[in-house]
């Protein structure tokens, strides 16, 4: 480690709550999704809409957010993810390996997502859009749901396993990065607007508001 590192705010307060709430949002729509009653169908719904609105919210994030947040520090080189492995790479706020983690997760999240409001089994349960959709639409984004979810778990699987092998194995400080905030860095402290995290959660609510009334 380089004699510069030093623990570098990384994480920012909305980006971390944003972070928890899409992990306890994910968790519940899952469970919720593959749990066979029906009388969990309403959280469920919630669940999934509350996915929609968090990604909008990062997707903004990733443009006016933190300065590690945005998305213009997600970018990686097959060079610098075979250094991550040989121990050849600077300790920075964005591992490789980190990247392509958090750009599949977002990807694979919108995916479900924006899916799941355009799903029917054309007996309990409509999606908030599925009335504004083709019929082909709907069969489309309804087979895409019943899949990418296995998707998502192996990207849980993936990410609980590396924080596993960092914490118990390399004892390093990275798993609780989500908590503190804080990562050994050779970078400046992130800087971040407080207006600018309320016009993000403003927009992400108003989402969040606008789907809950299309699904009544």
């Amino acid at each position: 480690m380089s004699e510069k590192s030093k623990l570098t705010l990384v994480w920012e307060w909305p980006l971390r709550l944003w972070h928890w709430a899409v992990a306890v949002s994910v968790i519940v729509a899952l469970l919720t999704g593959l749990v066979p009653q029906l009388d969990y169908f309403s959280i469920h719904r919630i669940a999934g809409i509350s996915v929609v609105a968090l990604i909008v919210f990062r997707v903004l994030w990733g443009v006016i957010g933190g300065t590690y947040a945005r998305f213009t520090n997600y970018w990686t080189t097959p060079k610098a993810f075979l250094h991550h492995f040989t121990g050849k790479s600077q300790p920075r706020a964005h591992t490789s390996p980190g990247v392509l983690l958090t750009l599949a997760v977002l990807l694979t999240l919108t995916m479900q997502s924006i899916a799941g409001l355009f799903t029917t089994d054309d007996v309990f349960y409509k999606g908030p859009l599925v009335q504004f959709a083709e019929d082909e639409i709907v069969e489309t984004a309804t087979d895409l749901h019943h899949q990418v979810w296995k998707f998502i778990l192996a990207l849980i699987a993936i990410h609980l396993s590396a924080h596993v092998i960092y914490l118990c194995f390399l004892r390093s400080r990275i798993p609780l990065s989500m908590f503190t905030g804080r990562k050994l860095t050779e970078e400046p402290d992130t800087t971040w607007s407080n207006w600018r995290a309320a016009l993000a959660f403003g927009v992400a609510i108003a989402v969040f508001v606008a789907l809950m009334y299309y699904s009544r």
